[in-house]
């Protein structure tokens, strides 16, 4: 066991994270959360995590519920390809692997939304074996111990930690060095302000020596994000709202959204009762662009009396719509309601 690893497990040993709800002995576990957390902090992930195993305990509920019912314990969390993913690769474990997950890294990056790190985190922490973690907190520790200013997200640099990351690995305790990497980058190396005094690795950080940790990770300029405006009217009974299943491709696809007022005659619009809204225009940020959001809300006493396509469109109980699947500024609409 090299020197690095050691002084890693050792800090682990006393200092690391050991109460999270996915720190069991369970790959099924393992893989869940760390599908969760890409571009999740753990503070945001653990509630959805604890719902999530309660209502999929075993990857057998998983493969038999519906995209739906994943999709409804998943609103809010965002990325939603992550649990369309989820869901394909739950019936592939049950069709091909008598519903377990492999223990090899080949059959695990062969499987829908496992890549190069989730496949490390599942080896190491959920089978013992070696396995290379390489997620944000990771590769923060690893160019600052080795001074490297390469921007984070570049191709060249995620190659070359990946490298670095193998010669690092210990030749046992996997899951005591992988989860003590991942920790030392949370508690300690943080983004903002490292408190290196603290770190067990300071003499071999060559970021600390030369003083420049507040300089690294450098990430390269990223594109201005677009702008979008989104213009959804909400239409409702006394009991009940119209949703409408997105069946465009993109972040929401299968997702139930509210319509645009595009999606109507003028005649079938003449049938609504329009109201004073009391929800404001409002900004929500994804990823890759910034939408501003308006709504109009209508009230209509029949439902019936407004045509709609039902392969499409759905009315629904406004005390279910919020635990369907929808996103997340479309459940604030709905709670506000």
């Amino acid at each position: 066991m090299n020197n690095f690893s050691q002084k890693i497990i050792s800090w682990y040993d006393a200092n690391g994270r050991k109460n999270l709800p996915w720190q069991k002995e369970d790959p099924y576990k393992v893989w869940i959360s760390e599908v969760m957390l890409q571009q999740t902090q753990v503070s945001t992930v653990i509630p959805y995590f604890n719902k999530f195993i309660s209502c999929f305990p075993k990857i057998d509920d998983l493969a038999v519920a519906s995209l739906d019912e994943i999709l409804s314990i998943w609103s809010g969390l965002g990325y939603y390809t992550r649990a369309k993913n989820i869901h394909k690769t739950a019936n592939i474990l049950r069709e091909d692997f008598d519903s377990k997950l492999p223990n090899n890294f080949e059959d695990l990056v062969a499987l829908p939304g496992i890549g190069f790190s989730t496949a490390g985190a599942i080896l190491s922490l959920g089978f013992k074996k070696p396995g290379v973690i390489l997620d944000g907190n990771v590769k923060r520790v690893l160019l600052r111990m080795s001074g490297n200013k390469s921007p984070m997200n570049e191709y060249k640099t995620e190659k070359s930690l990946k490298e670095f990351a193998q010669i690092l690995l210990p030749k046992a305790n996997f899951k005591k060095y992988s989860q003590g990497l991942m920790d030392l980058g949370a508690t300690i190396c943080k983004p903002q302000n490292p408190d290196c005094e603290k770190c067990p690795i300071i003499i071999d950080c060559k970021a600390n020596n030369k003083n420049i940790q507040n300089l690294i990770p450098l990430k390269s300029l990223r594109k201005k994000k677009k702008e979008k405006k989104i213009d959804w009217v909400l239409i409702k009974t006394e009991n009940k709202v119209l949703l409408m299943r997105n069946k465009e491709s993109g972040i929401w696809q299968n997702l139930w959204l509210l319509p645009n007022e595009d999606h109507f005659t003028s005649k079938n619009i003449s049938k609504l009762n329009p109201i004073k809204s009391n929800f404001p225009s409002f900004k929500h940020q994804l990823s890759h662009k910034d939408l501003s959001i308006s709504v109009k809300i209508y009230t209509i006493k029949n439902k019936d009396r407004l045509p709609i396509d039902r392969t499409s469109f759905h009315w629904v109980n406004i005390s279910d719509s919020v635990n369907m699947g929808v996103p997340k500024p479309v459940k604030e609409i709905l709670n506000k309601i």
